[in-house]
C-alpha cells in the first residue's frame, strides 16, 4: 500500500513538475517594453536556445538578457529587426563617428544624447535603442537634439478638401507631417518622399508604421495605414508617393 502511494506521489509530482516547466510559444506579437523598446520574448526565446534553458519563458528576464548581453551579441530582439549601421561619411552635414542610422532611418547619435542630456542618461543608461526610444516618444517634442547641428523640420502641410498632402525631403520631414495629420485629425494624407530623405520605397511603409506607437499614445490614433508606394520622376528629383491613412 505504501509503495502505491509512493509511487502515487512520485506521478503526481512529475506531472506538476512538467505543468510549471515553461512552454515555448514560438508565435508572439511584438510589444512594447516598459523602457520603448520593441521585444517578442516568444521569439528570443526560441530562436536562441541557451538563454531559453537559463531563463525559460520569464519575459522580463529574457528583456533584460537582451539589453545587458543580447545587444552586445547581435542577437535579435524580434524577427526581422535590422541593427542600425554606422552612417557614411558621405552624408552630407554630418561629421561624427557615432551618428547611426535608426531602424525607421532616422539619424541618431546615441553618444551625443546621453552627453547632452545626462537626466535621461541617468534613468535608460547608454543603449542606444533606449535613447531613441526617449528621443522619438519625448526628446523631440521637448526640443532635444538627436545629434550635434541637427535642425528640425519646418514642414508645412497643405490641405485639400480630401485631406491633406506634404512634400518631405527628409526623415524628419516625414515625422513631421504624420505627427501634424494627427494633430489636425487629418484622416487620408497623401505623402510625397523626395529622394533626398533618405527614405526609400521599401523602408517607406516600415518607417510610417514605425511611428504609429507615438501616434497612439500623443494623439489617439488608432491605426495607420499605407498604399504600396508609387516611384516617379527623374533621376534628379525621384518621388516616392504613398496615401497614408489614420484611423482615431
Amino acid at each position: 500500500m505504501i509503495g502505491k502511494i509512493t509511487r502515487l506521489c512520485l506521478l503526481l509530482s512529475a506531472v506538476l513538475f512538467l505543468c510549471i516547466i515553461p512552454s515555448r510559444r514560438v508565435s508572439a506579437a511584438v510589444k512594447t517594453m516598459p523602457d520603448g523598446g520593441l521585444f517578442d520574448p516568444s521569439f528570443y526565446a526560441a530562436t536562441y536556445d541557451d538563454v531559453y534553458k537559463a531563463f525559460g519563458m520569464n519575459e522580463t528576464m529574457l528583456y533584460q538578457h537582451y539589453l545587458l548581453c543580447g545587444i552586445k551579441e547581435k542577437r535579435l530582439p524580434y524577427a526581422g529587426y535590422v541593427y542600425p549601421a554606422t552612417i557614411s561619411q558621405t552624408d552630407p552635414g554630418i561629421d561624427s563617428d557615432t551618428v547611426i542610422r535608426m531602424q525607421d532611418g532616422m539619424l541618431f547619435d546615441p553618444v551625443y544624447y546621453a552627453k547632452k542630456n545626462p537626466d535621461v542618461a541617468a534613468v535608460f543608461g547608454t543603449v542606444p535603442a533606449n535613447l531613441y526610444a526617449h528621443y522619438v516618444y519625448f526628446g523631440m517634442a521637448e526640443g532635444r537634439l538627436p545629434y550635434e547641428g541637427y535642425e528640425p523640420s519646418q514642414l508645412k502641410l497643405t490641405f485639400s478638401t480630401v485631406g491633406a498632402i506634404a512634400d518631405a525631403y527628409t526623415a524628419d520631414d516625414i515625422i513631421n507631417a504624420l505627427r501634424q495629420a494627427a494633430k489636425y485629425r487629418v484622416t487620408s494624407l497623401k505623402l510625397h518622399d523626395h529622394w533626398s530623405s533618405g527614405i526609400s520605397s521599401e523602408q517607406l511603409p516600415v518607417f510610417i508604421s514605425s511611428q504609429a506607437g507615438y501616434l497612439a499614445t500623443a494623439y489617439g490614433v488608432r491605426s495607420v495605414s499605407c498604399t504600396r508606394p508609387l516611384v516617379y520622376g527623374d533621376v534628379k528629383n525621384l518621388i516616392i508617393e504613398t496615401d497614408v491613412t489614420l484611423k482615431y
